[in-house]
């Protein structure tokens, strides 16, 4: 019997929509084994990306996110999708879906995954605390002016200190903070770039360590350590866990990837069914502050050393098809199809889809580049050692600013000339 082999991140949801999909798939292929294997987030990357799980024959199907794919391409480990796209596509392929869906699913040349997953971020807040009328005019007496979602992080914190009353087990907000090379780096990302800053100049100069990068890692580290508007708990959470933990309750608002409202729409999960809302993040505040989100999304991509690639491209293309990508999003993954997220019973189970298109328009990415997930690395570190107190923010961004010096210098991307 053939027999094809996907290996993917660890997450309930992921699960039941590869194991719906892997059914309907079968009732076409009753003679095709499909199994999967699902890790946790860095030990599937450390596994499938800087390891040999793409080279050594073990994996027909990969999920990657799109941050790792240029190095995964870079080391040869996937096969071009062109051939078969030209030959036989999914349907509506490629105008079915956004172009942010399409952008970073190879390196320019060649496309090597189609979308199954997506983000983007956005602000998470319970509605039912916001729009109380008690609430409102406690805020009101408080700061004098409205409650409503923030606008901007300085308001943000405004409402974060308003909500945080730990004797009653809620907090102001709650972010992914733990150190898996996730989510801790990316908020803090999203705080550099919505003050105007970035991780390097033109010519690859690091400079997320400057006084822009500092002031953004600042803000992070004083939800926890100064405003005391983040439970400690947050420092263990991954994106996943953060989900469950505001769905449980816990917290006014949340930044987060968008597919953690449908969590809060499950009342298996949930305490918050029904009271959740979706709305953009904050803008950095004065006249050089952006509202920027961050989008990465995961694609499936057959691994170079596959024996079964044909049939695995037949897996790929059958379940990226309308209903299937529809499923995707009705179990609570992000579907990637603009179809699922203007579908009305999609949007009725789960209202933040009215948002995602509006979203993409203001989202920054990681950049393509072989060089950056050893870069991200590095800035995990820092964050993790500056919200731990086991350096100064100035120090830790400081070193991982030089490990991106040495690395960019290694591969050649930065010169003498550059510095």
């Amino acid at each position: 019997m053939p027999r094809l082999r996907l290996a993917s991140r660890e997450q309930e949801t992921f699960e039941n929509a590869f194991a719906a999909h892997i059914a309907d798939f079968r009732a076409l292929h009753q003679d095709v084994e499909v199994t999967g294997t699902f890790r946790k987030i860095h030990d599937h990357f450390e596994l499938m990306v800087e390891g040999e799980g793409c080279f050594d024959g073990s994996t027909d199907l990969l999920l990657c996110c799109t941050d790792w794919l240029p190095q995964v391409i870079a080391r040869g480990g996937l096969t071009p999708l062109d051939p078969y796209l030209a030959s036989n596509p999914p349907q509506d392929w490629p105008e079915g879906w956004h172009p942010a869906m399409r952008a970073l699913n190879g390196d320019g040349q060649a496309v090597y995954g189609l979308p199954w997953h997506d983000g983007p971020e956005v602000l998470h807040y319970r509605k039912d605390l916001f729009e109380d009328p008690l609430e409102r005019e406690n805020y009101r007496t408080q700061y004098g002016r409205e409650l409503r979602p923030p606008k901007t992080w300085s308001e943000f914190v405004d409402v974060a200190k308003f909500f945080t009353r730990p004797e009653l087990g809620v907090w102001g907000c709650c972010e992914a903070a733990y150190t898996d090379g996730h989510n801790n780096v990316y908020d803090f990302l999203i705080q550099l770039w919505s003050r105007g800053g970035a991780l390097w100049t033109d010519e690859f100069k690091p400079t997320f360590h400057d006084a822009i990068g500092q002031e953004a890692l600042q803000f992070y580290y004083d939800l926890f350590h100064t405003h005391k508007v983040a439970s400690p708990e947050c420092l263990n959470l991954g994106s996943v866990e953060c989900g469950d933990y505001y769905a449980a309750g816990n917290a006014a608002m949340s930044w987060n990837w968008c597919g953690f409202a449908a969590v809060a729409e499950m009342p298996e999960y949930s305490k918050i069914v029904g009271k959740n809302a979706c709305t953009a993040l904050p803008a950095g505040d004065g006249p050089g502050g952006l509202a920027v989100s961050l989008n990465i999304y995961w694609v499936l991509a057959i691994p170079s050393s596959s024996a079964n690639k044909d049939l695995a491209y037949e897996f790929v293309r059958h379940i990226a098809a309308p209903h299937l990508d529809k499923i995707t999003s009705m179990v609570g993954a992000n579907g990637t199809r603009l179809s699922t997220w203007r579908d009305p019973e999609v949007r009725a189970k789960y209202p933040y889809y009215g948002i995602i298109e509006e979203v993409h328009a203001g989202t920054r990415t990681l950049p393509a580049i072989p060089e950056y997930p050893a870069i991200n690395e590095a800035i995990s570190r820092a964050v993790h050692a500056a919200l731990h107190d086991e350096k100064s923010i100035a120090q830790a961004l400081a070193d991982a600013a030089r490990e991106a010096e040495d690395i960019l210098r290694g591969s050649g991307r930065l010169t003498t000339a550059s510095l």
